[in-house]
């Protein structure tokens, strides 16, 4: 197979990925979040196996495997999966740098999927080991999907894969637009508790709380 076939199938295979995992900026549940990135990994796996873009092919596979144990190990236990994503985001680390080095002739954007797939997996785990509410749950998974939208779609312009590039910059709007609703939605949750109520108390004591 060519180089010019090749990479036709490689932008085919991102664009399918990447509007699945855009999809994801959409949604409220953590779960349901993971479940569609994890959709975007495979079919990424595969296009930058074509292109030869090996930084990002362990950043993806290991970001399967994390994603994929958050979703489907069913424990109500927070030390299995926090174990398992400590070792995904240090083997992340390790192995993203050495593929860079040693079958990507270390070059400076090799770098941006291993920071993506770090940071974002930081955000992950905050997500859902910290005792905190869905709101606060759903804005560390957006802000994990900002920081990872700006480095992957640097590193699509890089690689051309083109779709990578554009559709992580839609994820980085959509993201960007869902924790201005959540910081709205926290702040009006705020002024609910704190702001005492105007109405007066009934006098027969009808409605009031026993």
């Amino acid at each position: 197979m060519d180089a010019t076939t090749a990479l036709w199938i490689a932008n085919i295979l991102s664009l399918i990925g990447n509007v699945v995992a855009t999809s994801a900026a959409f949604l409220k549940s953590k779960r349901n979040i993971l479940l569609f990135q994890s959709s975007n990994h495979v079919l990424e796996i595969i296009a930058y196996l074509f292109t030869e873009a090996y930084s990002g092919v362990t950043q993806e596979v290991i970001s399967l495997i994390r994603n994929v144990t958050f979703v489907f190990v069913k424990t109500k236990r927070k030390a299995p999966k926090l174990i398992i994503s400590l070792v995904c985001l240090v083997a992340g680390l390790v192995v993203g740098i050495l593929f860079n080095i040693y079958f990507s002739d270390n070059v400076f954007y090799g770098y941006l999927p291993v920071a993506a797939a770090a940071v974002y997996a930081v955000f992950v785990i905050l997500a859902f080991m910290l005792n905190v509410d869905d709101l606060t749950a759903e804005l560390f998974m957006k802000i994990g999907i900002i920081f990872n939208a700006v480095c992957w779609s640097i590193y699509g312009w890089f690689i051309r894969l083109y779709p990578v590039m554009a559709f992580n910059g839609v994820a980085f709007l959509l993201a960007a637009i869902s924790i201005v609703r959540i910081a709205l939605a926290k702040k009006r949750a705020a002024k609910g508790v704190d702001e005492p109520s105007t109405e007066p108390a009934s006098e027969s004591g009808e409605g009031q709380s026993s």
